[in-house]
């Protein structure tokens, strides 16, 4: 019994360096479904499609964007947390939009991995501009959080259709 639920929780042989390349959103109201893996439920930890009505959309994502989980309860405590460069009016407008709305969010990691997570009832984003001083960057620190029932789940990547934003 111990052999068959810790059998795939083990090391890696690769190097695996961390790291966020690029950050994805999508309205919870284009959202249809989850499919995952071998048809099966979602213990099974893959998604094998995302079906929505729209693509998911691409923001701005820096070396410092980062996700965590806790585990507590029964509830996933998700956040992702990314940095859009320079202050706009046009940028500022469409994070008020983003922040008024729920969205599946995903990412893609160095290792070129997407995961997602926020398919029940979407993940909230808020946002805070930073103006720094002379010589350091000006931009909109951008998070992404969500308590969930659900944990992050990886998707195929070369299925992920995205439109860059």
């Amino acid at each position: 019994m111990t052999c068959k639920l810790l059998k795939n929780i083990t090391h890696t042989c690769e190097y695996n360096p961390g790291g966020i390349i690029a950050v994805y959103l999508l309205d919870i109201r284009d959202f249809v479904s989850y499919r995952f893996a071998d048809d099966s439920l979602f213990h099974s930890g893959y998604v094998s499609s995302i079906k929505s009505d729209e693509p998911f959309r691409e923001i701005g994502a820096v070396n410092e964007s980062s996700f965590s989980e806790t585990y507590d309860n029964g509830v996933y405590n998700q956040q992702l947390t990314t940095f859009v460069r320079t202050l706009s009016g046009e940028k500022l407008s469409d994070l008020l939009v983003a922040a008024n709305s729920r969205h599946i969010a995903a990412f893609r990691n160095s290792q070129g991995k997407v995961y997602c997570c926020g398919s029940d009832g979407g993940a909230s984003l808020s946002f805070t501009q930073i103006s720094g001083q002379t010589g350091e960057t000006s931009g909109y620190q951008v998070t992404i959080a969500k308590e969930s029932v659900y944990p992050l789940f990886e998707t195929d990547a070369r299925r992920f259709n995205t439109i860059p934003v």
